[in-house]
């Protein structure tokens, strides 16, 4: 399925504990941090990000909806999320 990555237009940095950080630079990076390392087992935002991925890695969406996606995603699951412009 992961037919090809779409590099965002900025990082997102997530904190979870003293000791977890997460750096999140792509729609692929986005889809396996959601799959493989999320703390959470289900909520609507995570199924919001993990569509919006699917969407981008298929060509049929801009990186930027996966990254805003994943943040609201991130958010839900009570991760402290980081970038440059907020």
């Amino acid at each position: 399925m992961l037919t090809q990555d779409r590099l965002w237009s900025e990082a997102v940095i997530l904190e979870a504990g003293e000791n977890r950080v997460l750096r999140v630079q792509s729609t692929r990076d986005a889809f396996l941090c959601l799959k493989n390392h999320w703390p959470i087992a289900d909520g609507e935002a995570k199924r919001d990000a993990f569509a919006a991925c699917e969407r981008v890695i298929d060509g049929d969406d801009e990186p930027d909806v996966a990254r805003t996606a994943f943040i609201k995603a991130a958010e839900e699951a009570q991760f402290s999320v980081h970038s440059w412009t907020g």
